[in-house]
């Protein structure tokens, strides 16, 4: 398995319990692309901070 299909796998996990998928993200940037990994960070925290809560679940 390469990485696209790990995170693929993880957003169905998440999407099969409840969580929303979009908490999941991968970008792609070389350590010269300083500017495009800053936008990245920015980009994925904007996302986080818009979703909801994480449901609580309760142990049985």
């Amino acid at each position: 398995m390469n990485t696209y299909e790990h995170i693929l796998t993880l957003k169905k996990l998440l999407k099969y319990e409840g969580i929303s998928e979009d908490r999941v993200q991968q970008y792609f940037c070389s350590a010269a692309e300083v500017e495009k990994f800053i936008n990245s960070v920015e980009d994925i925290t904007k996302k986080i901070y818009s979703l909801p809560p994480i449901p609580k679940i309760n142990p049985k």
